[in-house]
């Protein structure tokens, strides 16, 4: 280029200004490089790195089927997921700590954030009794009863409604916990569809809807702005509409049938 890139004496003595703009150049054209045969080997060998997934307590029911699947498509893909409630799992996408999160898309401002919707499910009440049972109830009877709830297990506005609870309330953010009270048969779960296999195991379990409004929720994966463009994420949003995994997860969201009191028992009382 016709400039003098070491300055010259008995010795080397250095760079020049221009050298050192030379060599600025020259580490940021290997560095492409290198960055560039990355992208090529996974084109390759398939998608590699990171990926950091979030998940709220209350679509933990639906994570293993995604994980697993995307594991069997990238297995190079080193996965890890973080369950938290809505407001951390926001702000760690802000803060570049995490890659996507699958959350109640009520719950997203939507001009921070891209959101894409996976389904959406019915807000249940869980009951373990032996007589027979209504197929659906109101709020009004919701707020009556002792309840075990699991924190961030519904969208935000229902969480705020169940603050209005007249009898004895437990929060909890295990699950496990939670069940052990529907177990008892003294207390009652508002749950999304979805988590009705992590409550299977209960005997004499039924799974109550609840109608009126805030009954539903649309759950999603909620990314930074032009996140799902990443390679890992555009995997993930196009393995979900294929048919085996929509099978898959449609077999999820529907285990609360089983626990459904028949038609013939709408009007019977909770007790």
């Amino acid at each position: 280029m016709g400039v003098e890139i070491v300055r010259h004496g008995r010795r080397y003595d250095g760079l020049t200004s221009e050298g050192m703009r030379v060599l600025s150049w020259a580490q940021q054209m290997y560095d492409d490089c290198k960055g560039l045969e990355r992208e090529i080997s996974a084109l390759r060998r398939g998608i590699e790195g990171k990926f950091r997934l979030g998940i709220l307590p209350g679509t933990a029911g639906v994570a293993p089927t995604l994980s697993i699947a995307l594991a069997e498509k990238t297995p190079l893909l080193q996965q890890s997921i973080l369950v938290s409630g809505a407001s951390s799992l926001l702000q760690a996408i802000r803060e570049n700590n995490l890659d996507i999160a699958l959350m109640h898309l009520e719950d997203i401002p939507g001009e921070d954030f891209d959101t894409h919707l996976l389904y959406r499910e019915r807000i249940f009440l869980f009951h373990a009794a032996r007589t027979q049972q209504p197929r659906s109830t109101t709020w009004d009877h919701v707020l009556n009863r002792q309840l075990c709830l699991l924190n961030s297990a519904v969208p935000e506005s229902i969480q705020d409604r169940l603050t209005q609870c007249t009898a004895q309330t437990i929060r909890t953010d295990s699950i496990d916990v939670l069940s052990a009270h529907v177990a008892t048969g003294k207390y009652s779960a508002v749950l999304p569809q979805s988590l009705a296999g992590q409550l299977a195991h209960i005997p004499n379990l039924h799974a109550i809807g609840i109608s009126g409004p805030m009954s539903h929720s649309n759950v999603g994966f909620v990314a930074g702005k032009n996140a799902f463009e990443a390679p890992s994420s555009h995997a993930l949003l196009e393995m979900v509409h294929t048919p085996e995994l929509a099978a898959a997860l449609q077999s999820v969201i529907s285990i609360h049938r089983r626990f459904q009191p028949k038609a013939d028992s709408s009007q019977s009382p909770l007790k």
